[in-house]
């Protein structure tokens, strides 16, 4: 190395810093689309659905996984439909009956899917790539 020359290797920090960065942006990105799968919900008679959209951020090695979705069992049922409506065809045929717990008893088909957490994604790519771009941005700076 040429005299009065010192190299620093920062590339530990470096990453480090990516990594703090890329859950940062991880979960600003997962906190736009909750709001936007909450806003897209069928709310019903409780509004427990949309109540019960949460998001989680995990590290898995170098990999940054986030999550955004309902612990309710009924919430597959509400994106993906029932019965003779469920979408592709996946659902059982010919109806069946059910007891509400007061005792009465219905039949039914099934119900339309009311897809709620794939377009809160899917509509937002964009929004999601800006928010991302501007946690990196803001943290960055040509430093």
């Amino acid at each position: 190395m040429p005299k009065g020359w010192d190299f620093q290797d920062n590339s530990k920090d470096l990453k480090k810093q990516l990594n703090n960065v890329s859950e940062e942006a991880m979960e600003a990105a997962l906190l736009f689309i909750e709001g936007q799968a909450k806003s897209l919900a069928p709310v019903g008679n409780s509004g427990e659905l949309r109540d019960k959209i949460d998001h989680q951020v995990e590290s898995r090695g170098k990999d940054i996984i986030g999550k955004v979705g309902s612990p309710l069992e009924h919430a597959l049922y509400v994106e993906f439909g029932t019965g003779e409506f469920a979408e592709n065809g996946a659902g059982r045929k010919g109806g069946w009956s059910y007891q509400d717990p007061s005792g009465e008893w219905f039949f039914t088909w099934g119900q339309d899917p009311q897809p709620f957490l794939r377009p809160a994604f899917r509509r937002n790519k964009g929004n999601i790539k800006k928010i991302v771009g501007n946690e990196y941005g803001a943290s960055f700076k040509g430093k």
